[in-house]
């Protein structure tokens, strides 16, 4: 596994971040048993994963007492990275707010450093950018965190490059998390040039394209009914013929590794320009098992070109197939 530095920050993560979202136990990912998110932790540690990613709105804090009791049961706080978020709860509704205002944000690091049972968290970022709140304030608090010794590294999830630029007004800037996979590469038209120009880390998620880049689900396992994915649109009418085709494409790349289709998605993705870190998370130790397949090889310069081309034929079908007819 190898590992790299945050930006200009002294905080090192592996190349493979655990993403545990699902450990939160809710009706974005269903049902998680807390054994098996134990046992993919252990299974992720031994793998050289020393990086963990959670939040609060992950199961309304269940995620991060998971993982803190992981931590300490272990003793192993100084050799993991133990990311965490905040600006997101849920409300009475069901519904998910966003509450970036000076003193839920002093109220919440103390709830988090609580349920993941540490003083200082590694790296503590923005979840979202709040409208109500302004940046300012935001990035002059989480300043304020950092140079009190409370967190390790800032940073920013979701955040344009214009957000980001205002957020280095008043802050520094560590890291930027956000999505990116073979299917959205919306980062490298200006987000990754920016991040790399001004040393800013960049941890994507969703690799895997919510489990639809392993293919799963274009060769036989049902779709799931949880929110994710129910109604995901890369799964929905033309876009799912289209995909399934470029994804039985990028499995014959796949087999000539004698890798799964997760595993060249994920090595894919790490391997691209501006790339700090991968978040990928895992309910089972099979899963997690794949997932750190992943990392530690790479592919030729010749079937990354022909990555690109199936890319490429995939988005001018979906732009053909969307155009409107006369």
């Amino acid at each position: 596994m190898n590992y790299k530095s945050l930006g200009t920050s002294s905080v090192q993560v592996s190349e493979f971040i655990l993403g545990t979202w699902a450990f939160g136990n809710d009706a974005w990912w269903g049902h998680q048993d807390d054994k098996d998110s134990f046992e993919v932790l252990s299974e992720a540690f031994a793998q050289g994963v020393r990086a963990f990613d959670t939040a609060p709105v992950y199961g309304k804090g269940h995620s991060e007492e998971i993982v803190g009791s992981f931590i300490v049961s272990r003793q192993i706080q100084r050799q993991s990275v133990i990311a965490t978020k905040l600006g997101l709860r849920w409300n009475a509704l069901g519904r998910i707010d966003h509450d970036l205002s000076r003193e839920r944000m002093l109220k919440e690091i103390d709830e988090s450093r609580q349920r993941l049972k540490i003083d200082v968290i590694d790296l503590y970022q923005v979840h979202w950018p709040d409208p109500k709140a302004p940046i300012r304030e935001t990035a002059e608090t989480m300043r304020t965190f950092y140079k009190e010794g409370l967190i390790r590294a800032i940073g920013v999830s979701n955040f344009s490059v214009e957000q980001m630029r205002e957020f280095l007004r008043f802050s520094p800037l560590h890291c930027l998390q956000a999505p990116y996979n073979m299917f959205k590469r919306d980062l490298e038209k200006e987000i990754i040039p920016f991040c790399r120009e001004r040393n800013i880390a960049l941890i994507v998620y969703v690799p895997l394209c919510s489990g639809i880049l392993t293919g799963k689900f274009f060769f036989g396992q049902k779709i799931p009914g949880d929110l994710c994915r129910k109604k995901h649109r890369e799964l929905q009418r033309e876009r799912f013929q289209v995909n399934k085709e470029a994804v039985a494409q990028l499995k014959e790349i796949a087999d000539a590794y004698t890798k799964t289709l997760a595993q060249l998605v994920l090595c894919w993705t790490s391997m691209q320009d501006g790339i700090t870190a991968v978040i990928a998370g895992a309910r089972t130790k099979a899963q997690l098992l794949e997932n750190a397949g992943g990392f530690g090889w790479q592919m030729t310069q010749e079937d990354r070109d022909a990555i690109e081309q199936i890319l490429r034929d995939r988005s001018m079908r979906l732009e053909g197939s969307s155009a409107p007819t006369a």
